[in-house]
C-alpha cells in the first residue's frame, strides 16, 4: 500500500444503469492520474474490495442504482484522488 495520507468517503451510485462498463473505464482513467492506492467496496459488505484500476474488479461489485459504496484512498495525493472520483460519482457518471 502507498505511503501517506488515508481518506475515505461514502458514495452512492445515482445513475439509472448503475456502475457499468463505461463509467468503470472512466474511473480507471481518473484513478490512473494519481499515485494513491484507490479501492471501492460495497457499504453493505457484499462482495470484495475492488481496485479502481481494474474495470473487471469494479464490475464485480454489481453496483446497481442506489448502491452505496465506500471509496478509500491511501497515498500522497489521497485527498485529490478522493475529490476527483467523488465528483465523478456526484455527476452520475456524466450520464443523466
Amino acid at each position: 500500500m502507498a505511503v501517506g495520507a488515508t481518506a475515505s468517503r461514502r458514495l452512492k451510485v445515482g445513475n439509472s444503469m448503475g456502475l457499468h462498463a463505461r463509467p468503470a473505464a472512466q474511473i480507471v482513467y481518473i484513478a490512473g492520474k494519481f499515485k494513491s492506492d484507490l479501492k471501492l467496496r460495497r457499504a453493505d459488505g457484499k462482495g470484495s474490495e475492488a481496485d479502481c484500476r481494474s474495470v473487471l474488479a469494479m464490475l464485480m461489485l454489481a453496483a446497481a442504482k442506489d448502491t452505496e459504496l465506500e471509496l478509500r484512498a491511501c497515498g500522497e495525493d489521497a485527498g485529490e484522488a478522493l475529490e476527483a472520483l467523488s465528483g465523478y460519482f456526484n455527476r452520475n457518471f456524466d450520464e443523466n
